[in-house]
């Protein structure tokens, strides 16, 4: 009868730990209104080929988000743009998976679980630097067996921290029309689709006041 009252004890005192951190995350990105920044991306997909393309990337919080290309542009926007506001902590059941060492750091590594449902469920696994209280590592895991593994590196920009560069790391188990818009393929018959893309970030304006006009989508003229 003690193990069966001490063990969800355990279990409400892990979870309250993990939350902590996403707390400390929220709060760290409390300043951060909007940012405009420059971004280089870069294609070395399996069964796909396109040149890298350059861009500008607006973003306002909490979900805003709008990119601007001279070129077709294929951009991901599973992990590869920055938006602190994606973790809050009332959104996700949090479980801490572990304690580890990043790159010389005190790190953890927790799973986030939507306590809402919605059609392409997806769980997040979450790799924090817990001494600068940064994500570094994200992985997604979502329904139809695709993955996406994010690996970030930040700079300072304004006093705050932002990412100078993404990797993400694909693996989908077949080609996705709507996620390979602009591609050339270059192979035929594969059943899953690998491979990585990485966006360089570089000339960061931060808390410019961006309105809400610059996100909404231009109709086409008529004729």
């Amino acid at each position: 009868m003690l193990f069966s009252f001490l063990l969800p004890l355990e279990l409400i005192q892990a979870q309250g730990e993990a939350s902590r951190y996403l707390e400390a995350l929220e709060k760290k990105y409390s300043g951060l209104k909007d940012y405009i920044v420059n971004v280089n991306v870069h294609f070395d997909i399996e069964t796909f080929k396109s040149p890298d393309i350059q861009a500008e990337l607006y973003y306002k919080v909490p979900d805003k988000m709008k990119v601007e290309s001279k070129r077709v542009l294929f951009f991901p926007k599973e992990g590869g743009y920055f938006n602190p506001s994606l973790f809050k902590k009332d959104d996700f059941v949090v479980m801490l998976l572990e304690h580890l060492t990043d790159g010389g750091r005190k790190a953890v590594k927790l799973r986030l679980i939507p306590r809402k449902t919605k059609r392409n469920a997806q769980d997040f696994v979450l790799t924090i630097d817990t001494q600068q209280n940064l994500v570094t590592e994200v992985n997604v895991v979502q329904s139809g067996g695709r993955e996406i593994k994010a690996e970030i590196a930040y700079g300072t920009f304004g006093q705050i921290e932002l990412p100078t560069r993404i990797k993400l790391l694909l693996d989908f188990p077949a080609v996705e029309p709507e996620m390979m818009k602009g591609f050339e393929p270059s192979g035929q018959g594969t059943k899953r689709v690998t491979g990585k893309i990485e966006m360089t970030y570089s000339n960061y304006r931060v808390n410019s006041g961006l309105s809400d006009e610059i996100f909404k989508e231009t109709e086409p003229q008529k004729p």
